[in-house]
């Protein structure tokens, strides 16, 4: 009898369910949709009654799709967005919707936060903390709604309330509670000291107690379960994490000198540090968070392919619109095409993609987005390219952070919906000057999760040998040369521009929201 295994990636935007066998090729994908509730410039949140909609519709979708017998799937692995917080009661019912990743409402906590001068924030640098952090959120609804923190019981990330749901344990994760709780495996688990201080020694005791790794087994499907996705009951069902660190596993990124470049609607860059790092600016290194005895350096971009959608969605041109209908084709395809005509620059724009602020290298939850040169020979096509070529400056303002740091990338792996975009892959190479491989599998982070059900199916020994048995490369886009020296004038543009602006856009956001009460 065949054996196959289950990957399901929790995005922002859908849950996703893929079918693999243990050589990384994915029978099929089964897809069930979210709604994103943006409340107030700022917020993120998700309903989790839909999650729990969404997760079986998808599972059921990915079985019937892949024709396999549900017995024939061993063992699931899974990852969600991070930081999304989920509060449960006593019975494990949402007290509320989740509070996203992208949700950045809690600036001012971050702020009390990295002034407390602990030493557990050498994961920050001692530098500014990310709103998007575990203990801001927590702070925000212990202050805002207390009705709902003093209820809480648990309170974990979406992760780990998918493990919950399909076995009915409570667990946490390595990856999330190291990489945004501040969790340290190596120095007693999570840091009292910090969470005193900062007024959250009460959370202690609603933070789950047992920590799995990932490909550890964090429970089994559960009858319930089991009769709603058609998956046998009691298969295991592997520990998981954060959806980009989850996806540096599916593009096996697990050497010193490459960086897993994780795009969707913001991107993450992750890496593996020989050495033990804390600077400002980057995330990390984080210790075990993905493989023991291993240290990771994160940085970020919170809002990238988001931006790109956000243009589309609002202002795409209608004979944009109308050619792509006549060629049976994507609106991104046509703008693609007619912008790989602009020269690198897209004639003089500048934009900051800080529609949802700053996550590395400035940690700024209060800058904005700018569209910076415009001119009236500027078309629609210009501002996409611009777009694009604003994410890839971001991206080279992280690199030139961690060169700062003596942490070289001399390759660049990428995966997710930024990589189908052959002219979007080659701007960012030309910007960066650093080759980019791009595996066969673009449903990295999925082929991730599938990867740990594998180890906790015993399939595998461990990740690494997965990972080297499921990963293969597509193709490699090299930097041409002469983009790339034609790019380092507008990346300093991309920096003067943020710097000249920082100040201004903090005073706006802090009057807009005094505004709104």
């Amino acid at each position: 009898m065949a054996s196959y295994v289950m990957g399901i990636d929790a995005g922002t935007e859908s849950f996703r369910a893929g079918v693999y066998d243990k050589t990384g090729r994915c029978l099929a994908f089964g897809v069930s949709p979210n709604k994103n509730i943006h409340r107030r410039p700022g917020w993120g949140e998700q309903e989790i009654a839909e999650w729990d909609t969404a997760m079986v519709e998808a599972i059921r979708k990915a079985i019937q799709t892949a024709g396999v017998r549900p017995d024939e799937i061993k063992s699931i692995g899974l990852d969600g967005t991070s930081c999304t917080v989920v509060f449960l009661d006593k019975n494990g019912t949402p007290l509320r919707d989740a509070v996203m990743w992208m949700d950045v409402r809690a600036s001012k906590e971050a702020g009390e936060i990295a002034a407390s001068g602990d030493e557990a924030l050498e994961y920050i640098g001692h530098a500014n903390l990310s709103p998007e952090w575990f203990p801001c959120k927590v702070l925000w609804i212990k202050r805002n709604e207390p009705d709902v923190y003093n209820a809480a019981r648990t309170i974990f990330e979406q992760t780990d309330w998918m493990v919950y749901r399909l076995t009915g344990e409570i667990t946490g994760n390595i990856n999330t509670t190291t990489a945004r709780w501040f969790y340290n495996n190596r120095k007693g688990g999570f840091p009292e000291s910090l969470y005193n201080k900062i007024g959250l020694d009460d959370t202690l005791p609603k933070l789950p107690q047992r920590i799995v790794k990932i490909g550890e087994e964090a429970g089994r499907l559960t009858k319930e379960m089991a009769e709603r996705t058609g998956l046998p009951e009691g298969i295991p069902v592997a520990g998981g994490g954060a959806d980009a660190y989850i996806g540096v596993i599916g593009v096996n990124a697990l050497e010193a000198g490459k960086l897993a470049l994780i795009t969707g609607s913001s991107q993450l860059h992750i890496g593996v540090s020989p050495v033990e790092l804390h600077t400002r600016g980057l995330f990390g290194s984080f210790p075990d968070a993905l493989l023991p005895g291993l240290n990771f350096i994160e940085a970020g971009q919170i809002s990238t392919g988001s931006v790109l959608k956000w243009f589309l969605d609002n202002f795409l041109n209608s004979s944009i619109e109308q050619e792509a209908r006549e060629k049976g084709v994507s609106v991104y395809e046509v703008l693609n095409e007619r912008a790989a005509e602009i020269s690198p620059g897209s004639e003089g724009l500048v934009v900051l993609e800080h529609w949802q602020g700053n996550r590395t290298p400035w940690v700024d939850a209060t800058s904005r987005g700018v569209i910076r040169g415009l001119t009236l020979s500027h078309t629609p096509v210009h501002i996409y390219r611009a777009i694009m070529e604003s994410v890839a400056y971001g991206t080279e303002m992280i690199l030139r952070r961690m060169r700062e740091s003596e942490f070289e990338v001399n390759e660049i792996i990428a995966c997710g919906g930024a990589t189908q975009s052959d002219l979007w892959m080659q701007i960012t190479a030309d910007v960066t000057g650093t080759p980019i491989t791009i595996p066969t599998e673009q449903q990295a982070v999925s082929l991730g999760a599938a990867i740990a059900a594998t180890v906790v199916a015993g399939m595998y020994s461990d990740l690494r040998q997965a990972a080297d048995a499921m990963v293969s490369i597509a193709k490699r886009v090299q930097p041409i040369a002469d983009n790339h020296r034609s790019y380092a004038e507008y990346v300093d543009q991309y920096d003067a521009t943020y710097h000249a602006l920082k100040d201004h856009s903090r005073s706006l956001v802090a009057s807009v929201e005094r505004k709104r009460g």
